[in-house]
């Protein structure tokens, strides 16, 4: 069995952070090909812990395109093998391509599969003359990956979703799809099966999309979509309705901004086309192809665990308030009776090779620098921030970052008994010293010395750590209370862990340097000579109360909804002959209007408030 799964993660790196590290996210997924869209990562963000797996080979393309959006679009493919060389498994690709117009000049290492050419220009209907420049930009954006795993071959798919007023990116849009049709007509032509997933941006049908509107299927793109499918005269079976043409209710994707996802009220445009013959070598029967003879089951995915609560919360109300997680359900498709291939190796254009990942070599430059910034974090509730010291250099952070938290690791039960707890400065000269001498010794020796024989450290400003942001619980510490001036690191304990000491967080003055910063975990800022790392309980509940009776008193001034007579939630307008003008709507989560606990549709405005002329 081959399973495939498509998901588009809207981040990445969130559900990287939501799941505690990529591999765990890989494996609660449970496939040999996992194809991720969206993941917003850009060249310069591509690095081991959103690329690099255990057990997994990872494929990607990111976004190129110079529009000052930042981070935007993106997809990765993901391959679980048991090696990269000299292997049989289907998994592992012969082949791999970033992008489908067949143009490598940003690519080098990348290899065109199928030997797939454009001649520029040329002259395509509804488009014009579509030029060299057109090309490029469609592949700029990171929009699409093809491996190729010698039974099939896969493209990992993120259409562009466009508004039907901006002409600009429609065109963008239908110029992606006419190229990427060609690209699927010239594979099959050659015998090649192709099998395209991903999120393309379209609900091809009125049962694909809840509460669809008069004349939804006669948009463009939906009728391009389903001109691609066998049931219209075309090539590719929808895998997904295929095996399941009459559900209704099923949907992969919803809006957070309405909680359109408490009443499924969605669409499903994350899909997985097949198409090309059985690999069982018979007459080209008609129930012979690559769908009927391969595909066992092909499902969303809707009990997948997509945040890292224990259920998802549910919708609150107003546009910051959303469902944990990516507002995408993945999808898999899972294929029977498919051989190994011969022994290959990976392709050269793998992530494992890419030099944002590996590294890059230095130059001779690099040697004359001066000090730098190290920042060490911890993965528990330690974080620490050094300032630069002239003098102190830290060429290889990476290796100093796990000898320094090996090292905290081994001072912190110290600490906690009122020992010292070590320097984290180091040099990359006495890295050798620090192994075989401990922390102690490398935090003598980075010290510099003072004309009267005393060693110390230049006084340097602080950085302040951004975990250090007060919370509104700061706001009721007790008066005359302020932050300690530092040089070095600062430290974030928990309130549990300065409880179960049973003494003050800090034990004495000599024992702690006066660089090092004690706090609660609400980021409360004492005096070094009087720190108390718990809040008052009498004030807590106090404020608490205080905050309660002030959001009973906001409801209480909100006009209510006509359909379930609730208080509505405040609005504004964002654009238009009426931006920042304010609204009231119903509370509720989008739903069908058939169900009546959905919103109800209540729209009233604001009264404005006439501006009184100053004298």
């Amino acid at each position: 069995m081959v399973k495939i799964v498509t998901y588009n993660v809207n981040g990445l790196r969130p559900r990287v952070a939501q799941h505690g590290s990529l591999r765990r996210l890989l494996d609660a997924l449970d496939s040999d090909i996992i194809c991720f869209q969206e993941t917003k990562l850009s060249r310069q963000d591509l690095s081991a812990d959103v690329i690099m797996a255990e057990g997994y080979e990872a494929f990607v393309s990111c976004n190129r395109s110079a529009k000052g959006r930042g981070a935007y679009s993106g997809v990765a493919t993901f391959c679980r093998v048991t090696s990269a060389f000299s292997s049989q498994e289907v998994a592992l690709p012969v082949a791999a391509e970033e992008g489908f117009t067949g143009l490598q000049d940003y690519a080098k290492n990348s290899e065109i599969v199928g030997d797939f050419v454009i001649a520029t220009p040329v002259e395509e209907e509804g488009l014009g003359e579509i030029t060299r420049e057109d090309l490029l930009r469609v592949d700029n954006e990171g929009r699409c990956i093809i491996t190729d795993h010698g039974h099939f071959v896969l493209f990992n798919i993120y259409a562009p979703a466009v508004q039907e007023d901006d002409k600009e990116r429609v065109r963008f849009k239908l110029l992606f799809y006419k190229i990427l049709q060609k690209r699927w007509e010239h594979l099959l032509a050659l015998g090649k099966r192709v099998f395209v997933v991903g999120d393309l941006n379209i609900a091809p049908a009125s049962i694909d999309r809840c509460d669809a509107p008069p004349g939804f299927e006669k948009q463009m793109f939906r009728e391009w979509l389903r001109s691609m499918l066998r049931e219209h005269g075309g090539s590719f079976f929808d895998a997904f309705r295929s095996k399941h043409p009459e559900r209704i209710g099923a949907y992969t994707c919803f809006n957070q901004k309405i909680g359109a996802e408490e009443y499924n009220y969605g669409s499903r445009i994350d899909h997985i086309l097949i198409s090309g013959a059985c690999l069982h070598h018979c007459d080209s029967a008609e129930d012979h192809n690559i769908f009927c003879c391969h595909v066992e089951e092909c499902e969303i995915m809707n009990h997948f665990k997509r945040g890292n609560s224990e259920n998802l919360s549910k919708w609150q109300g107003g546009r910051s308030s959303k469902l944990e997680g990516s507002d995408h359900i993945p999808v898999y498709i899972l294929l029977k009776e498919i051989p190994e291939l011969p022994v290959h190796n990976i392709p050269p254009s793998a992530a494992r090779y890419l030099p944002e990942v590996r590294g890059r070599q230095q130059s001779i430059v690099s040697f004359f620098n001066k000090g730098r910034t190290c920042e060490l974090q911890d993965d528990g509730n330690l974080i620490l921030s050094e300032d630069t010291v002239n003098g102190i250099y830290c060429s290889d952070c990476l290796e100093n970052k796990t000898i320094a938290k090996e090292g905290l690791a081994a001072g912190i039960p110290e600490f906690a008994k009122g020992g010292k707890l070590p320097s984290l400065t180091c040099k990359v000269t006495n890295l050798d010293k620090w192994r075989n001498e401990g922390l102690s010794g490398v935090s003598r020796s980075s010290q510099k010395t003072s004309p009267s024989g005393t060693k110390s450290l230049p006084n340097k400003k602080i950085k302040r750590n951004l975990s250090s942001q007060p919370t509104i619980k700061s706001f009721f510490q007790p008066p005359g209370s302020k932050a300690i001036n530092g040089s070095t690191s600062t430290l974030v304990a928990p309130v549990e862990t300065v409880h179960h000491t049973n003494q003050s967080c800090v034990p004495n003055d000599d024992s702690l340097p006066g660089s090092m910063q004690c706090t609660t975990s609400v980021a409360e800022e004492q005096d070094n000579t009087n720190v108390s790392c718990s809040l008052s309980t009498d004030k807590c509940n106090a404020a608490a109360l205080e905050w309660q009776r002030i959001q009973q008193k906001m409801k209480m001034t909100l006009p209510r909804c006509k359909g379930h007579r609730e208080p509505c939630i405040p609005r504004s307008v964002k654009k238009g002959p009426n931006i920042g003008r304010l609204f009231y709507v119903c509370p509720r989560a989008q739903g069908p209007a058939s169900n009546p606990e959905a919103n109800c549709g209540h729209f009233q405005w604001a009264p404005v408030k006439s501006k009184e002329k100053r004298p």
